[in-house]
């Protein structure tokens, strides 16, 4: 059974990466983005070579988290405890737009035509 179990957790570790993406953790159940694809949206969208928080960032951090969220209510509908975090997110992400569009509305019609937002 030990090698059962030492199995199990290999099979765990190699199922978490998927592309980049870093899926379900299965140790702490988490969702979140690798640290290469949270550093090549930082690289995208960043102003210059030391940002790394401007709203821009911010915002494609957040779309892109959003994006695997969706992927596991995919296959996992009735998570709501998640869904209330992705409301967050979404709430967040909602006014930093408002305050893009407000400050520059240049640098808001670059970022939602990049990240393909609706608006």
């Amino acid at each position: 059974s030990r090698m059962e179990s030492s199995d199990a957790t290999e099979v765990a570790k190699t199922t978490r990466k998927m592309g980049g993406i870093v899926a379900e953790d299965l140790e702490t159940g988490t969702l979140k983005l690798s640290s290469q694809e949270q550093s090549e949206v930082i690289k995208k969208f960043q102003i210059n070579s030391q940002d790394c928080g401007s709203p821009e960032v911010q915002i494609a951090l957040m779309t892109r988290r959003l994006e695997i969220l969706a992927k596991h209510f995919a296959s996992n509908p009735k998570d709501n405890h998640s869904k209330k975090g992705m409301l967050d997110i979404i709430s967040n992400r909602k006014s930093l737009l408002h305050y893009l569009r407000h400050e520059d509305v240049t640098r808001y019609r670059k970022t939602i035509a990049a990240l393909g937002l609706r608006k």
